[in-house]
């Protein structure tokens, strides 16, 4: 299940509970593109908590939209990922690694609040750089 959760306009957030479907990227999709479409950048925050598994049509069109936005990652300034998975901390560590154009960082259950000041808070970093 999807939940997007409030959050400035140029910061796209989710929970994602259960287990993910196909079909719930009708609604993740929508909610990047419309941030995307008035922000030249953003940041993405996904709080995994309570986030099982996903099935392989999820995995698939989530490859596919990854696959469409290569040309636009500069776009993604930052993404806070949200779990105490090992391996959601591990994944996160290595998508920080292979796209060095987006600040990733893991964040524990409890930390929503310090997640979201973090991953708006590169707005208030380019503004500090003179961007």
């Amino acid at each position: 299940m999807i939940e997007i959760l409030p959050a400035p306009e140029y910061v796209a957030a989710f929970r994602l509970s259960g287990t993910l479907r196909g079909e719930d990227y009708d609604v993740i999709i929508p909610a990047i593109e419309t941030k995307l479409a008035h922000n030249e950048q953003i940041g993405v925050l996904a709080d995994l908590t309570q986030f099982e598994h996903m099935t392989a049509k999820a995995l698939q069109r989530d490859l596919a939209y990854g696959m469409s936005k290569l040309g636009e990652y500069h776009r993604f300034k930052r993404a806070a990922v949200i779990g105490d998975k090992r391996w959601i901390e591990m994944t996160t560590k290595l998508a920080d690694k292979l796209f060095p154009q987006i600040e990733a960082r893991v964040f524990h259950a409890g930390e929503l609040e310090e997640a979201m000041r973090w991953v708006a808070g590169f707005r208030d970093d380019l503004i500090s750089e003179g961007l």
